[in-house]
């Protein structure tokens, strides 16, 4: 008798202790479950602040750009800019007008690792872009070093070489390090750096791309360029992924 009472102790100690090792088993189930779903994918938009900024002090510079980047992975981003400019440069004894509009299309890849809490980016990308502009030759300065034409130092702004370069066009890349900082919920400012390299251009006859919109300065012997953005953008999220 006493052999049997301490068996149905065993057993019942047994089959008590059953559920609660179920239980713990189905919360660890539940926990991994919940901490499978971590990426919000999300739609963000802004603009660019130094180009407002830029058009509302300078009488030789007008223009925009929207920037947006769509987030498809924990630190992958599709990333886009689109602008809209006109600038009046003089470069030498030249003095000329450009226009017109550029697109950017790429991805930026986030190297930052964010703290419990935090939602900031320090990410390296690359961006195709092209752009479809004009130029307005509003006058030039012959170069004389002999001084044998008394007036050769006065601008010419008008007749021979002067006038509108229409339907012209440039496509480059660019690589880009950008940082993103959170202000306020779902409230970004940033900056970006830019090296560009020009693939390929259409020039105006009888004058030069000496200014590209989008891809800024450029020169006769130099296919590399460069530029920058500090924009001020809103995040949208859209839908939630599971991390594998």
């Amino acid at each position: 008798m006493k052999k049997l009472h301490i068996w149905v102790f065993y057993i019942s100690i047994f089959f008590g202790t059953m559920p609660l090792s179920g239980q713990n088993e189905v919360n660890s189930v539940a926990k991994d479950s919940l901490e499978i779903i971590k990426t919000p994918l999300s739609f963000r938009l802004g603009i660019d602040l130094y180009r407002i900024t830029l058009s509302q002090i300078s009488d030789d510079f007008s223009g925009y750009e929207a920037v947006g980047d769509v987030r498809i992975g924990k630190d992958l981003f599709v990333a886009m800019e689109i602008g809209s400019l006109e600038t009046k440069k003089q470069v030498e004894q030249v003095n000329f007008t450009s226009s017109g509009n550029y697109l950017k299309l790429g991805f930026d890849y986030n190297m930052f690792e964010n703290m419990e809490g935090m939602n900031n980016h320090i990410t390296l990308g690359l961006r195709l872009a092209s752009s479809k502009h004009k130029h307005y030759l509003n006058s030039y300065t012959i170069l004389d070093r002999t001084r044998f034409w008394p007036s050769s130092d006065l601008p010419i702004n008008n007749g021979y070489a002067t006038g509108e370069r229409l339907n012209l066009s440039a496509f480059w890349f660019e690589v880009v390090v950008s940082f993103k900082v959170q202000i306020l919920k779902n409230v970004y400012t940033g900056v970006s750096l830019r090296l560009n390299r020009l693939l390929n251009d259409k020039l105006p006859e009888n004058f030069d791309n000496i200014y590209i919109p989008g891809f800024n300065k450029k020169t006769e012997d130099n296919v590399f360029g460069g530029g920058f953005n500090y924009t001020l953008t809103y995040n949208i999220p859209f839908l939630t992924k599971k991390n594998n």
